[in-house]
């Protein structure tokens, strides 16, 4: 295939599935990336897709599939990137910060980060496995059923601690 067939094929193949993995990476990466982190992640992603073409075998999968499967993964390995440095930033002491003035009123963020941490404290607190369950249900947005599997639990299983634990964050934050 001569040069100029590659680069309608790619960009195609960007035009088809862009929206998707930047759909994928966002639903990831929201809560703890900014924009160039989404962007670059996208980026990376098309990398391994270009990269991951001579062993894509179309009678094994849609292309949709492989792109999204490969989309999905660096998007969970970005954020597994992204929260390290997050959790890094965290064990900082604050006094070695510099406060940060912002023309805006800061209260309602500093609640706001209050109450993340004060939940955060709330959910290690629930113990195992239910502590495990509520974090990647919501921080890594997995699947029952994929928590089952990772936790060799059966789905009604995580389904029913879930829900448990739920009840008992609330009345735990209830109290405070």
């Amino acid at each position: 295939m001569n040069d100029n067939g590659a680069s309608e094929k790619w960009a195609s193949l960007i035009d088809d599935y862009g929206g998707l993995v930047y759909a994928i990476v966002l639903n990831k990466l929201n809560r703890c990336g900014t924009k160039e982190d989404i962007e670059d992640c996208v980026s990376d992603i098309f990398v391994e897709v270009y990269r991951s073409l001579p062993g894509y075998d179309p009678e094994k999968g849609d292309m949709k599939v492989f792109v999204s499967s490969i989309a999905k993964r660096r998007a969970i390995d970005a954020f597994r990137r992204l929260s390290y440095r997050m959790s890094v930033t965290d064990h900082i002491d604050d006094e070695q910060i510099p406060p940060i003035h912002s023309p805006e009123d800061t209260a309602e963020e500093a609640e706001k980060r209050i109450l993340r941490k004060k939940l955060w404290e709330t959910v290690k607190a629930l113990g195992e496995p239910d502590s495990t369950i509520i974090l990647y249900q919501y921080f890594y947005n997995m699947r029952s059923k994929e928590i089952a599997k990772r936790l060799s639990m059966s789905t009604a299983a995580v389904m029913k601690r879930s829900l448990r634990a739920r009840a008992k964050i609330r009345e735990m934050l209830e109290k405070e």
